[in-house]
């Protein structure tokens, strides 16, 4: 599946099941989803945290959505103005590294970082989908070659703690 990925400065592409948006709709997991997308302290986030070094409050104040993207409830590529012809494809050689995500109804959203938080925020907006794609529900391996190239292959999850957050320049 073919997909034009559109985000500004601060954002990120995020695949989710329909799912689990009531539990991330929650005022301090948005919070935090906020600051993770701010890798650097750029943003006006930073005048909440005065005399503070930004390394240690990302880390402080993003728990909760990191354990949140460690249940494989959520990936989100960290991303700053990127405008990309995109490409999904189910694959039988997702191999590791990759990141696991669970998708109890089979419903994967995928949607800018920026996108959700405010439609999440304010629920009378109509939230912007980069794609919506109906799969068999359970887990799922994601590979990822850039943003612009993502491979998916159902399969059960290792056991250790998963790490659904990356960071792409």
């Amino acid at each position: 599946m073919k997909y034009t990925l559109d985000c500004g400065m601060l954002d990120g592409l995020v695949f989710i099941d329909e799912s689990y948006l009531a539990e991330l709709n929650d005022a301090d997991l948005l919070y935090a989803m906020d600051i993770l997308l701010d890798s650097s302290g750029t943003s006006e986030l930073i005048c909440d945290f005065p005399n503070e070094d930004w390394d240690i409050v990302r880390q402080r104040e993003t728990e909760r959505i990191r354990e949140f993207c460690g249940q494989g409830k959520m990936i989100v590529w960290l991303l700053d103005c990127v405008v990309k012809e995109c490409e999904l494809t189910k694959s039988t050689k997702v191999t590791d590294p990759c990141k696991w995500l669970h998708l109890p109804a089979g419903k994967l959203l995928a949607v800018t970082a920026s996108e959700l938080i405010q439609c999440l925020a304010y629920p009378k907006l109509e939230m912007e989908k980069v794609f919506e794609l109906s799969l068999e529900p359970g887990w799922y391996a994601i590979q990822n070659k850039g943003i612009d190239n993502i491979m998916y292959c159902k399969k059960q999850p290792p056991k250790s703690i998963l790490s659904n957050i990356q960071k792409i320049c």
